[in-house]
């Protein structure tokens, strides 16, 4: 078995590389959103901040200045939030480097990369066409160091705390953007976001890079109402809640003694399934939804820090810290 610090260390590089994927999409694609909308909605420059809790910072270091230029900054530059892009890819770094012993030779180079181009770019991030450049370069580069993981590491307990640290990252970050669809689904929304769901809910799809799929699975025209349960519930669509969780508990049953982290695991499973997704529709239950599912994958987080990161102490909360 792999020592302890080791396993928690490629646990975190894979979840910091996945939510700074997911992180660089969603301002992505909420950025030409926004474009295309007019500007008296519920859905703004703001909805990103709710969206990772992050309203209290926000407000420590820029007061009530919400502005897209004092909000991209916060998501993407600014060090002093631990969910920036700058941040996120600053762990994705330390715990590569800290890990060269057990990772492929050029994920480093490419780490390193991505890190001298994103530093670069940082000063003109006003500017929102190089915003949206180091957005994608840096989609890019993910998925390039994702890509020479997968391709080149043996399918050994490393690899196991690194698929486990991803899909658990893509559940919550998954949650997390169909909170988003809580808006989308309130009786009290604007007669313009009604107007605009098609796109929105299009939008919500494009976040997860899921639009192409749910056509193909759906054929039908974007309505919230197909959305919701693909996203949710698709068994073959890697990004769904449904998938991510589920991938977690064949990864986690690949390691040593991971009956507590199952338990956990397999709860979340079936509470997913014992859902009505017609009746939360209507009753704009979404939130409350991913609001639950977020605590419980929080959870299984523990359960994963106490099973083999702090087996012999009750540490969690130095491994939740980092979160």
């Amino acid at each position: 078995m792999m020592l302890s610090r080791v396993a928690e260390r490629v646990y975190w590089m894979s979840r910091y590389l996945e939510r700074t994927e997911n992180v660089a999409r969603l301002l992505n694609v909420h950025t030409s959103l926004l474009m295309d909308l007019p500007g008296d909605m519920e859905i703004n420059w703001y909805t990103l901040i709710k969206l990772f809790n992050a309203d209290e910072l926000f407000h420590e270091h820029y007061g009530k200045e919400a502005s897209e230029e004092n909000i991209m900054r916060f998501l993407i530059a600014d060090k002093r939030n631990p969910g920036s892009l700058a941040s996120l890819f600053l762990s994705v770094r330390e715990n590569v480097r800290t890990s060269l012993d057990l990772l492929p030779d050029a994920t480093w180079e490419q780490v390193n990369q991505t890190h001298i181009i994103m530093n670069n770019s940082l000063s003109s991030i006003s500017s929102r066409h190089s915003r949206q450049s180091l957005l994608r370069t840096l989609l890019k580069q993910c998925q390039t160091i994702r890509g020479i993981i997968d391709g080149h590491m043996s399918r050994d307990n490393t690899y196991r705390f690194m698929q486990v640290g991803k899909y658990l990252e893509r559940a919550d970050m998954t949650s997390r953007i169909l909170e988003m669809g809580s808006l989308l689904l309130s009786k009290s929304r604007s007669n313009s976001l009604r107007k605009y769901e098609g796109i929105l809910w299009t939008n919500l799809l494009q976040a997860l890079s899921a639009r192409q799929m749910y056509q193909q699975r759906v054929r039908s025209r974007v309505k919230g109402s197909d959305v919701l349960p693909f996203l949710m519930m698709d068994g073959d669509f890697p990004r769904s809640l449904y998938y991510a969780i589920k991938a977690t508990g064949h990864y986690l049953n690949q390691l040593p003694e991971p009956e507590m982290p199952l338990v956990m695991q397999q709860r979340l499973i079936e509470y997913l399934q014992e859902q009505d997704i017609p009746s939360l529709l209507p009753e704009g239950q979404v939130h409350t939804l991913m609001d639950h599912l977020q605590g419980e994958l929080g959870m299984l987080h523990a359960d994963i820090a106490t099973t083999w990161f702090y087996p012999d102490r009750d540490e969690q909360q130095q491994s939740q810290a980092q979160g």
